[in-house]
């Protein structure tokens, strides 16, 4: 595939302390060293995400991920900023992903696997630890919610995505992630009283 290949130039170090949306704006106008800034911080991050949906086929992960990258390539100057770079470039990602399931039909979209796997790839190491036991006895309860609800979750939850970046990513209004959440914690927290487990904030 090919790639970036003019524009502007910016000293990897200057770029590599830039924001999201400061890189967002040189790669705007084409400028190569601020994409490949980009791509570094986020392809490690993207590639551990859809191995995870593919069943680690990081091959195919990383072609995907690829992909994804050159579409915000080719699509930064339409980024309106409406939601976070981090947003915009992860629902690229899932919807690539998404894409080549239903294209290939090896795994059906409403596989476990898919769910299973939306836990923040930017997660730190300590914050990783910290949670690890209580996402495991939440995902054991989430396999009793609903596919709509389970998504809305684990996006909030596990991603500490907003309301307005959740309906971003999935594409449904406002209201709707709202209803879904309301739903979606009433029956959590019932599965969580009755399992015993204490100390987590719906």
């Amino acid at each position: 595939m090919k790639g970036p290949s003019s524009g502007n130039k910016q000293p990897a170090e200057t770029a590599s302390k830039l924001s999201d949306e400061a890189l967002m704006a040189l790669i705007s106008q084409r400028d190569q060293q601020a994409f490949s800034q980009l791509y570094l911080r986020y392809q490690p991050k993207l590639v551990k995400y859809c191995a995870r949906v593919l069943r680690d086929d990081v091959a195919q992960a990383a072609d995907l991920v690829d992909e994804a990258m050159f579409d915000v390539w080719r699509s930064a100057e339409n980024f309106a900023g409406r939601s976070k770079v981090s947003t915009w470039i992860y629902s690229i990602a899932r919807n690539k992903v998404v894409s080549w399931l239903r294209k290939t039909s090896e795994i059906t979209l409403d596989d476990e696997s898919i769910l299973d796997s939306m836990i923040d790839p930017a997660a730190s190491p300590h914050e990783e630890l910290a949670l690890d036991d209580m996402k495991q006895q939440l995902l054991r309860l989430m396999d009793q919610l609903t596919e709509e609800h389970r998504e809305v979750i684990r996006l909030t939850y596990f991603e500490d995505k907003s309301v307005k970046e959740v309906a971003n990513i999935l594409d449904i209004s406002d209201n709707t992630v709202k209803t879904r959440m309301f739903y979606a914690r009433k029956r959590l927290a019932q599965l969580l009283e009755k399992a015993g487990i204490v100390g987590f904030d719906l």
